[in-house]
């Protein structure tokens, strides 16, 4: 899986140059089944060129800018390292793309700007969550949904007390001269004392700090539940440094490292889905007292200039209002400005409309 952030999303929406070519399609993990995939890719291309040269962009022009994206198609290596979907964004001079955990629809869009809904989700929290498997050799992040796990690349993020504290030695066992004998050693069992407990508490208190200081820019601004998988005095470690809001205060017990990303999904999701459904019913509620008071609103014109402002505090898009052009802007403000995004809402818009948002004054 690659990162996708809200500095990405900017990127995106902050491209100028005319023509923006925006691709979707889905992929497959398992290197048996994912044949296909580059042939899906080429006919996408295919699909993307002939538009831009009905949109009165010069063939060669066109061949230009979808060139990064046909060299994708011949590069094996690639396709080797698959999620459950590819997003190919390009433009004259510039180009980009995303391997998520989101099974995109196939989609063609050549426009005047980058097509960025079907990316909500990653930024939107919806459905999302992550889970942090954490032993005393080694950490992985996983993004989740309840159906796909991906490993999130974490700079800095150490695999183990021994790659955290790489010049720390175990202090359990310790030797010293006693009763003046020359060479005479008496080997001191420090747990026996109290000391290699303390000891090795404090490594253990740094080494979680350190995968605590790796995480943090990666969840920083996410609203995503965090489920830690460990055992138990791991967890409680972690607890102490952490300062995400969203870490759920029950976990997956036990040593993870033999546990496939799946098994830790599916375990994390009885926790998490719970917490999911609240968040949201919560906010449809909120949406329903609202309505007739002027903070909230299912007009996509006015919802369009509240959230221009910064007043949405609270979106719901259908899947059919997230094709509308004056919405994808409304979603990227919300979001900009600290709201919260269903696009598009699992269970329906609160009112059955296409579009309903709740206003911050």
């Amino acid at each position: 899986m690659d990162a996708f952030s809200r500095s990405d999303l900017d990127l995106l929406t902050q491209q100028q140059d005319q023509p923006c070519v925006s691709l979707y399609l889905p992929t497959h993990p398992v290197r048996t089944r994912n044949q296909e995939d580059p042939i899906r890719l080429k006919n996408l291309l295919a699909r993307a060129e002939q538009e831009l040269v009905e949109g009165a962009t010069r063939a060669p022009q066109a061949r230009e800018i979808l060139r990064p994206g046909r060299e994708l198609v011949e590069t094996e290596d690639f396709w080797l390292y698959q999620d459950r979907g590819l997003a190919l964004f390009l433009r004259p001079d510039w180009w980009t793309r995303y391997r998520l955990p989101i099974e995109f629809d196939e989609r063609v869009v050549v426009s005047d700007r980058f097509h960025v809904t079907p990316l909500l989700p990653m930024l939107t929290g919806q459905g999302r969550f992550f889970v942090l498997a954490l032993s005393e050799k080694h950490a992985r992040l996983l993004s989740c949904t309840r159906t796909g796990a991906a490993e999130v690349t974490v700079p800095g993020l150490p695999q183990g007390v021994a790659e955290a504290l790489p010049y720390d030695e175990p202090q359990q066992v310790r030797g010293h001269h006693v009763g003046g004998r020359v060479g005479a050693k008496v080997r001191t069992i420090l747990h026996r004392q109290g000391i290699g407990a303390e000891v090795e508490k404090e490594r253990l208190e740094r080494y979680v700090r350190a995968v605590h200081d790796a995480v943090r820019p990666v969840l920083r601004g996410r609203h995503e539940p965090l489920v830690l998988a460990g055992v138990d005095y791991i967890r409680a470690a972690y607890r102490q440094v952490a300062d995400y809001p969203e870490l759920l205060r029950d976990g997956v017990a036990g040593n993870p490292d033999r546990v496939a990303d799946s098994e830790l999904r599916d375990r994390a999701w009885e926790l998490v889905s719970p917490v999911l459904t609240r968040q949201q019913d919560e906010a449809a509620a909120g949406y329903r007292a609202a309505l007739g008071t002027g903070l909230a609103s299912n007009d996509p014109e006015e919802v369009a200039g509240a959230a221009e402002a910064g007043r949405v505090a609270v979106l719901f898009l259908s899947e059919e209002a997230t094709a509308d052009e004056r919405l994808q802007p409304a979603a990227v403000q919300t979001l900009r400005t600290g709201g919260t995004v269903y696009a598009p809402a699992d269970a329906g818009v609160p009112d059955g409309t296409g579009v309903a948002a709740v206003f911050r004054y």
